[in-house]
């Protein structure tokens, strides 16, 4: 029985999806890296884009950005994101 990425993606692909896919599937693994409060926004261009509601959250996740970007990429199984771009709505 053949993976559900042999299937799946070439499908996603036909219908130009393949970049929003990929961008939700990199949202959802931010949004489990830890208990930091912060909302994943969007990802694009090798920049995952979030969201913090306090400028505590904020310091505390430019801290440990690296930590971050090294979670998501192990997720993934590939080097995707590069940068983190934080916006601080307080």
């Amino acid at each position: 029985m053949d993976k559900i990425d042999k299937i799946l993606i070439p499908a996603l692909a036909k219908r130009g999806l393949v970049g929003a896919a990929t961008s939700a599937q990199i949202c959802f693994y931010a949004s489990k890296w830890t208990k930091i409060r912060f909302n994943p926004v969007s990802f694009t261009g090798g920049i995952l884009k979030v969201s913090c509601t306090s400028c505590a959250a904020a310091s505390e996740l430019q801290m440990r950005e690296d930590e971050l970007i090294d979670f998501v990429n192990e997720k993934a199984k590939r080097d995707i994101v590069k940068k983190l771009r934080i916006y601080n709505y307080s």
